[in-house]
């Protein structure tokens, strides 16, 4: 996988981050639907196998929290949101969401999330609207991202329209795609998600 030069910084970015803040830990809650690539997107950050990735079935089943040592950022990866028990999903994370929230200490705290959506899919579910709602009326921004970005064709627009409340629309390929008739598409947008969230 190639690297963009801030992932290779990306201690010293949360470092720098953080200094302009009164925080010494940031935590980031990343969330979307089964199978849009949390996983992948988790180590292509951290650059190295932090996070379980896999296709068909679901992969997280609970929440974890992933961090690399010598860096102040923790993801926390959430199970995946599945038609089938969306309900009990998007409460336990609404419950965990509001626990988190109500620590009195700061650097338990949820600080910033990031909700996938995937450009293949190119839709925005009522679940994934309502995810971003509560995390809003508790206090998390939120970035959207665009996972498995190939060809945008005015999807990204079209996010940013149906979700003007979230912090920004990135959209980003994790890992090198080679595509069925042999094209290679090169990661891209890992830089820009990194940078912005800090």
């Amino acid at each position: 996988m190639r690297s963009d030069h801030s992932l290779d910084d990306l201690g010293e970015l949360v470092r720098s981050a953080l200094s302009e803040s009164f925080l010494e830990h940031v935590n980031l809650l990343i969330v979307g639907r089964t199978g849009v690539g949390k996983g992948t997107l988790i180590n292509a950050v951290f650059q190295g196998d932090y996070a379980h990735t896999g296709q068909g079935l679901p992969v997280t089943m609970s929440t974890e929290e992933l961090s690399k040592e010598g860096i102040p950022f923790t993801i926390i990866d959430s199970r995946g949101l599945e038609l089938s028990d969306y309900e009990q999903t998007l409460e336990a994370l609404q419950t965990f969401v509001q626990a988190r929230q109500e620590s009195s200490d700061v650097d338990h705290n949820i600080h910033f999330g990031w909700l996938c959506i995937q450009e293949p899919g190119r839709r925005v579910e009522d679940a994934e609207i309502a995810l971003l709602e509560f995390f809003k009326a508790h206090g998390v921004p939120v970035i959207v991202v665009i996972t498995k970005a190939v060809s945008d064709q005015g999807f990204c627009a079209k996010v940013e329209s149906i979700l003007p409340q979230a912090e920004a629309v990135i959209s980003v390929n994790s890992i090198e795609m080679v595509l069925d008739d042999g094209r290679r598409i090169p990661p891209s947008g890992l830089e820009q998600l990194v940078s912005v969230t800090m």
